[in-house]
């Protein structure tokens, strides 16, 4: 009689991606008779080799991509086949995909948005020029999530127009991108106009006084 296979999996797998770090990866599926034992991945074809009791499959110079769940089969002609499933996760340093912010007019409200990438999820920081920024800090709100973080400006004055920096950090390394805090182009016009009408009345009252 023939004996139903079984196989032994790894809970969870680990490995690091890097720019110019790639490691490899093992994954290796055991069972109590060698003859038909499988390993694969739902996106990616990988061919696994045969050895004494199992399969073995080594994946070399891992992606990000590659991350996800593998699956190990094990059958023989006497039961259905017996399934294992593993994780495999890709740590990679952190990267900015986006920073979006608008105009806004004094008294209003402001935000700034900075969207990441990274494993593990990176920890977000702002400052404003060289000065780090905290959240309840003379109107600021800072909300942040696994891959973005929120920057609020409550109550704009115009001390908060200026250069914003998003920076994102896990273990493997740190990024960062700025963008200003504008003001609206409607307020801008109207300073503009003021002004002009202000020199306009100045010029004069120094022409009369000269006559």
């Amino acid at each position: 009689t023939k004996l139903k296979q079984k196989h032994q999996y790894l809970n969870i797998v680990t490995c690091q991606h890097g720019n110019n770090n790639y490691l490899n990866q093992s994954l290796t599926c055991l069972t109590l008779k060698p003859q038909a034992a499988t390993i694969k991945h739902a996106v990616f074809f990988f061919i696994a080799k045969p050895f004494e009791n199992g399969q073995y499959l080594d994946i070399y110079g891992i992606t990000r991509d590659q991350a996800g769940e593998y699956e190990c089969s094990a059958e023989n002609d006497v039961s259905f086949p017996d399934v294992r499933k593993v994780k495999v996760v890709v740590n990679f340093a952190p990267t900015i995909q986006e920073i979006k912010s608008g105009t806004v007019t004094p008294g209003r409200s402001g935000l700034i948005r900075c969207e990441g990438a990274g494993v593990p999820p990176p920890a977000f920081e702002w400052y404003k020029g060289e000065k780090k920024l905290f959240n309840g800090q003379q109107g600021i709100i800072i909300q942040n999530f696994s891959t973005r973080s929120i920057l609020t400006v409550t109550n704009v004055t115009q001390e908060h127009f200026g250069n914003y920096t998003c920076v994102a950090a896990n273990k493997l390394g740190t990024t960062n991108a700025s963008l200003p805090l504008n003001r609206k182009f409607k307020d801008i016009y109207f300073i503009v106009i003021f002004q002009c009408i202000f020199c306009f009345l100045i010029m004069i009252c120094s022409l009369k006084t000269m006559n």
